[in-house]
């Protein structure tokens, strides 16, 4: 069966369009990731992104959909298992429709029992526009053979440690110039229940493309990208909360400025439905930018753990952050 996979697969697969329905895209941004630029069209003009711009989380939940779709309709299943870089080439517009394509390398054994192989998934607007691009690491296997998922001895999903000694404590919202490397923060818990999966699906899934959840253990896996989705609707309810702290203390608070892009991407463990998660996010790294003044670029570790304390996911985005 191994070797048939890879002759089956093409080496590019066009995709699309994939439709950004502006109420989507909003319900989307208000539910995860309700920052100004993503949910008010006045607010946004003023930002760095001039106008409404959807949620990274949402590009990358709608692309991901699609691709997995699309796949499907060859015979084959294709579960991601991580990404070595999102990059965020441009501003996504709502109603706008992506066209895509994913270039798919070699197909090879993986220690999971699948057969593991990486990709480049490159996205355009309706102007021809290079949108996003994603380096993709993906378990792929025949249509037919099931949807159980295999995390257990997977060198796909394997995390990329901190590089930092990380300290936690209370007050880690600070404007670039003061953000001290290794600040940690519990940016609070997240239980996936049904009815969050079934809202979040309703805000990143089109009738039209029947999902199919990955099962583990004879239980059906929350939808990958809704934990990114999660943990960022933390990470801004946290800023909140810090910025209404500041206010009554008379003080200004700095202001987040839209993500650049992501890197080293991992789920680590399944999350059943029921299950509830922890995040944390902490300070790696300070990137002073040459042409912004007024702003500085941030690498965050970023990391959700179960009741158990697994870690189930991993990421290092990459996030604007204002001066002093």
């Amino acid at each position: 069966m191994g070797s048939n996979i890879g002759s089956d697969l093409p080496e590019v697969l066009d995709f699309g369009p994939v439709n950004l329905p502006r109420d989507q895209m909003i319900a989307f941004a208000k539910r995860f990731d309700p920052q100004p630029f993503h949910v008010d069209e006045n607010a946004a003009a003023s930002t760095l992104l001039e106008g409404l711009a959807a949620s990274a989380w949402y590009v990358c939940a709608k692309l991901l959909g699609s691709l997995q779709y699309s796949a499907r309709s060859r015979g084959i299943l294709l579960e991601v298992a991580g990404a070595e870089q999102v990059i965020l080439l441009a501003p996504v517009r709502a109603d706008d429709a992506l066209s895509a394509k994913m270039h798919f390398g070699p197909v090879r054994a993986c220690g999971c029992g699948g057969h593991a192989c990486s990709g480049r998934l490159e996205a355009s607007n309706r102007c021809g526009e290079s949108v996003v691009r994603i380096l993709l690491d993906c378990i792929i296997r025949r249509k037919g053979s099931g949807h159980e998922t295999a995390f257990e001895n997977c060198v796909l999903r394997r995390a990329r440690p901190a590089r930092v000694l990380r300290r936690p404590r209370e007050d880690a919202i600070r404007f670039f110039d003061e953000v001290e490397i290794g600040d940690e923060i519990v940016l609070g818990s997240y239980t996936f229940g049904q009815g969050e999966v079934d809202d979040y699906l309703s805000c990143t899934h089109s009738g039209d493309h029947q999902l199919l959840l990955p099962f583990h253990e004879g239980k059906p896996v929350v939808p990958s990208w809704h934990l990114l989705g999660a943990w960022m609707q933390r990470m801004v309810r946290y800023y909140q909360q810090e910025v209404s702290r500041f206010a009554a203390w008379g003080r200004v608070a700095p202001r987040l400025g839209p993500a650049a892009g992501i890197k080293q991407l991992r789920w680590q463990r399944p999350v059943s439905i029921g299950d509830t998660i922890t995040f944390r996010g902490w300070a790696e790294r300070k990137i002073e930018i040459a042409t912004q003044k007024k702003w500085g670029l941030l690498i965050v570790g970023a990391e959700g753990v179960d009741s158990r304390n697994n870690l189930v996911f991993s990421l290092y985005p990459q996030m604007l952050l204002e001066r002093n």
